[in-house]
């Protein structure tokens, strides 16, 4: 797999977790990790930090190994606020955009997946029991499901990779680590993979790494060209 990660930067932790953006990089490469998204948690509030975040980024990441963008996580965003919400994000210079899915462990509300798809973010972070119509709208959209390492949001792991395998919605990995102990490294991911697959295709074990791989590799590419 390409090792593409998805890291929580929220400064309002900073001084309790210590996980600067330098930080965050620095653990990110000692886990092995290759590829990085650094994420703001946001309400729509905060989009002015992220020039100085993407530009701490892209000095950063040319010297800690880490191929890295910075965005946002947009969090309990009305449905109906989320295309203006998105389009603004991506004009304050956020390369990653990421919506905070309808996760069984939060109370977020109905409707938020279908239109955080809708509205074209990159990433739907830890959907929960996202349905057939919305996993085939990412999968016509091109907008990736989030595979979590988080054990808040890990329960519905299985769900999400069998819809995703089903209608061939993209599936990328993250963690929303917010500081070193959280992070997931790089051999520790492929066990959090088999322990899914012997729910989601027991038959044939490749082919959950094979839709990370892919999809980790084209939303890459994508990022790449931005």
């Amino acid at each position: 797999m390409t090792d593409f990660h998805i890291i929580l930067h929220d400064s309002s932790s900073l001084l309790e977790q210590g996980f600067s953006c330098s930080s965050a990089l620095r653990y990110a490469s000692l886990a092995g990790l290759r590829f990085a998204g650094l994420v703001l948690l946001s309400d729509g509030s905060n989009f002015s930090r992220l020039a100085e975040l993407s530009s701490q980024v892209r000095r950063l990441s040319l010297y800690a190994n880490v191929e890295a963008w910075a965005g946002v996580e947009l969090c309990h965003i009305p449905p109906a606020l989320l295309p203006d919400a998105v389009t603004e994000a991506r004009e304050a210079g956020a390369s990653l955009v990421l919506v905070h899915g309808e996760s069984i462990m939060d109370q977020v509300e109905e409707g938020t997946n279908f239109a955080a798809i809708a509205a074209g973010a990159d990433i739907v972070t830890h959907p929960g029991l996202i349905d057939a119509e919305a996993s085939a709208f990412a999968a016509e959209k091109g907008v990736a499901l989030e595979f979590t390492s988080c054990p808040r949001h890990a329960f519905t792991n299985a769900h999400t990779a069998a819809m995703a395998l089903r209608h061939g919605a993209p599936l990328v990995r993250g963690s929303a680590a917010r500081c070193a102990e959280e992070l997931t490294t790089r051999a520790f991911w492929p066990m959090i993979v088999r322990g899914t697959e012997s729910a989601v295709s027991p038959e044939n074990e490749s082919y959950l790494f094979d839709l990370l791989r892919q999809s980790e590799e084209k939303l890459i590419r994508k990022l790449m060209r931005r």
